[in-house]
């Protein structure tokens, strides 16, 4: 053993990269693609917001090659902004997804916010959750795909919530608790290795969940905690108070004329810290006003 030692010992810095070089040419042959390289060259990527304001809490957009979550509660303007952002990311030359299981896609409200509707990849009749991940896996493998927005992740229904392994239809009373929560681990673990290498860009739209915090109430966000791990950026969007909401004149009167749309970073690994806000006009029958 000692021997051994010594002869390793021996090789130089320079003997040692040699060896090492041919060891990674050998394994990224084997494997057929770059799985061992030296450094990151790699540049990220983002789709930016149409809000100046959300661009710099966020550190440019959403960033391609990830997985994003946008959440908050009914009204508060998350589906709006991912309009906005398959409009900047079609005006770039991207194709885009949107996997619609809330079956609430609007396709003259998404015009309005600039999306090309009749450019845009549709999928609204998916059965369960995992014909859907699926899919995000073998288009990702394809790379033909640049993003995709999931709206929502609450609207995902396992197979396992519907019937069970034999195909026996499931009763309402059956226990699914923390399935869907089990299957989105399953399902980021086997994807993410896909969509970071054809740099898709995969955005969740995430509901609100209420719950007590000793005496108040606070607002939470359910999928269990993979889908916190693995979202490099998540936004959560609420509306303020009525005081800073935006107005216009109307027979010489002011008046509402939107809300306060106010978002906060609750986790970025790529970019500006947590905890970050903005407060952003959201004009009815406009969308959201760009500050520039």
């Amino acid at each position: 053993m000692k021997k051994l030692d010594q002869e390793v010992k021996k090789l130089s810095s320079e003997e040692k990269m040699a060896i090492l070089k041919n060891e990674v040419a050998l394994i990224n042959k084997r494997f057929k693609k770059n799985v061992v390289s030296f450094g990151h060259t790699k540049q990220l990527q983002r789709i930016p917001f149409k809000s100046t304001g959300l661009n710099e809490i966020t550190g440019g957009g959403v960033p391609c090659g990830r997985f994003s979550v946008i959440w908050g509660s009914k009204g508060s303007g998350k589906t709006t902004n991912c309009y906005d952002l398959v409009a900047n990311a079609q005006q770039m030359g991207k194709t885009c997804l949107w996997i619609d299981f809330e079956r609430s896609f609007d396709p003259i409200w998404a015009s309005t916010q600039g999306v090309t509707v009749e450019e845009l990849l549709m999928a609204p009749a998916f059965d369960n959750a995992e014909q859907a991940m699926d899919l995000i896996i073998s288009l990702t493998k394809s790379k033909a795909i640049d993003l995709i927005i999931i709206d929502s992740i609450q609207g995902l229904s396992p197979l396992g919530e519907q019937e069970t392994k034999k195909g026996v239809e499931r009763s309402m009373a059956d226990d699914t608790m923390a399935l869907l929560a089990r299957k989105l681990s399953q399902f980021f673990r086997v994807s993410a290795g896909q969509v970071a290498e054809s740099d898709c860009t995969v955005v969740m739209i995430g509901q609100t969940r209420m719950d007590l915090g000793g005496y108040i109430t606070l607002e939470k966000l359910s999928g269990g905690n993979a889908l916190e791990h693995w979202s490099s950026l998540t936004l959560h969007v609420r509306r303020g108070t009525k005081a800073d909401a935006p107005t216009k004149m109307v027979d010489g009167k002011e008046v509402t004329d939107g809300f306060d749309m106010v978002a906060r970073v609750d986790k970025s690994k790529v970019g500006p810290d947590e905890g970050k806000d903005c407060h952003i006009k959201f004009r009815f029958g406009k969308g959201i006003e760009n500050e520039a």
